[in-house]
């Protein structure tokens, strides 16, 4: 999937992702940050492990995964808290959303940790900072100091 960037917009982060929805992950998916925005691409599980399979479900599925592919995107001045929680070997980073939902994103360890690097940078860049809120928690507010 290509995305659309806004003028100006520059690209920081892209990894593979997987979603959890009450117990278990029911999607997968890709994560994109930029300097603006958080954006989330997810297809379900079974047209992810189909492509996953076979170059040919791949192709088969590609024109399927375009109609079915879900695109959430957050801007990041609408983040207003980060927290994490176990999930099986993993943890997952979950961001509150608009509706009053949670997005639940599985990263393995490593991922995970440049995955927040990356977002402090992109706070940095919209003059926000990511503050301890408790254990495993972050709350997102202004930059302090400039």
């Amino acid at each position: 999937m290509q995305i659309q960037m806004n003028p100006g917009e520059r690209l920081m982060f892209r990894a593979p992702i997987s979603l959890v929805a009450g117990k278990t992950v029911n999607q997968v998916g890709v994560c994109y940050l930029t300097d603006q925005r958080l954006i989330i691409h997810s297809e379900g599980m079974l047209s992810g492990l189909l492509a996953g399979i076979s170059v040919l479900a791949r192709t088969a599925l590609k024109k399927g995964r375009e109609q079915r592919g879900k695109v959430q995107e957050i801007p990041l001045r609408q983040l207003s808290k980060i927290q994490m929680q176990k999930y099986g070997l993993n943890q997952t980073v979950n961001l509150p959303l608009m509706d009053g939902s949670q997005l639940r994103i599985v990263f393995d360890h490593k991922t995970r940790r440049r995955f927040l690097q990356f977002l402090d940078e992109a706070l940095r860049a919209q003059g926000l900072e990511r503050v301890p809120a408790g254990e495993n928690a972050w709350r997102v507010r202004p930059r302090m100091g400039g």
